[in-house]
């Protein structure tokens, strides 16, 4: 399947899930109702919201910025920022969130950064991302037990499967810094299984796809292990990054002026991060479908009658703003680089393309 039709039907999907969402709520909802809870949302925390979007994908250039600049790669802020606008958005209209990492590569190493060190950059903040995010998660459970219990309900079985899976990430992660070889055999592992499943038609390909992201994990990941004060500043950036995403919801919340006993910052906070972590892995384009379900079911005690319209105000900032802003970053970058909207769209196929090659370790590719 050619990209531009993945892409296509990636979007559909994103579309087609929207448009269930809508249909379902004005359905269950008063419209009338609904559009006075979006229109009353107080200002300043809409503005609030958008600043939060805002410092949530600055933290991601910042740690990308700060990890290249330590080791002598001169890239401007401002770029690396229009590198995670454009990453985000290709993880957000693909499954997985696969094709935001190559993007970026091909961004940064367009700028002068080795592959090598652009690759690094982006696992070794995700590596923080990850143990901030169960670090923070688990805290915040482990403080409000009895009210993670009562307002998750019925989720409790996934939440719990899920936060173990994200902590086995992380000790798969940390296991890659330690003893490359159990890698490897884990890798062969599941490629030969995948065989046997016919899901993996290109075994060697993939292997060698494989291995060289686990040895771009381990390099990085032993730097910064052999580095306490960077390690220390990019779990910050990371906890950080997690906050500000986490309190979008809150923004929301006051915004549209409900009563304050019915919950406390921290307990929306509690909520907000276990909601990630039980809808963030679907292997949806931006967990479409799965982010709506956990969200009515963890929060429709707290909003009530305005749960819909805090639904879609809350999917707005963490999720559709991207694909807004994304998609004008890449199309205006194509313009004022002298190509014609035709031409853009198939330079998007090209650079995708490219990246993954730059992914894989093929670095002898023309910055």
């Amino acid at each position: 399947m050619k990209p531009r039709t993945k892409r296509l039907l990636n979007l559909l999907l994103i579309v087609g899930t929207l448009a269930i969402v809508l249909i379902i709520g004005l359905r269950d909802n008063d419209l009338p109702q609904t559009i006075r809870h979006l229109t009353g949302i107080r200002l300043y925390c809409t503005i609030l919201c958008l600043l939060c979007w805002m410092l949530y994908n600055f933290c991601d250039a910042f740690s990308v910025w700060c990890f290249l600049r330590r080791r002598e790669v001169d890239i401007p802020i401002l770029y690396c920022y229009f590198a995670s606008i454009v990453g985000a958005f290709y993880c957000n209209v693909t499954p997985g969130a696969t094709g935001g990492q190559p993007m970026q590569i091909y961004y940064l190493h367009k700028r002068g950064a080795p592959t090598g060190l652009a690759t690094s950059s982006l696992i070794g903040h995700f590596f923080c991302y990850q143990v901030a995010l169960i670090v923070l998660g688990g805290l915040l459970w482990a403080t409000h037990p009895h009210f993670v219990a009562e307002h998750v309900g019925d989720w409790m079985w996934a939440m719990v499967a899920l936060f173990i899976y994200n902590v086995l990430v992380c000790g798969v992660l940390i296991t890659v810094s330690i003893y490359q070889p159990a890698v490897h055999w884990l890798l062969r592992t599941v490629i030969r299984i995948g065989v046997k499943l016919r899901l993996v038609k290109h075994p060697e390909e993939t292997m060698k796809k494989w291995t060289e992201t686990g040895n771009a994990f381990h390099r990085s990941l032993v730097e910064m292990f052999h580095n306490p004060a960077e390690m220390t500043l990019q779990l910050l950036i990371a906890a950080v990054q997690i906050v500000t995403l986490m309190s979008i919801i809150w923004f929301v919340y006051i915004g549209m002026q409900l009563p304050y006993d019915r919950a406390s910052y921290p307990q929306i906070l509690t909520l907000s991060s276990l909601e990630y972590i039980t809808a963030a892995n679907t292997p949806l384009p931006g967990a479409s479908g799965v982010h709506e379900l956990a969200f009515t079911s963890y929060f429709d005690e707290f909003f009530r009658e305005g749960t819909f319209a805090a639904l879609l105000l809350w999917r707005f900032f963490t999720f559709y703003i991207t694909l807004i802003i994304g998609s004008i970053a890449v199309i205006v970058n194509g313009l004022l680089s002298g190509k014609s909207l035709h031409e853009v769209a198939n330079l998007e196929e090209e650079i995708q393309e490219e990246g993954e090659k730059l992914l894989v370790g093929e670095e002898d590719a023309d910055p």
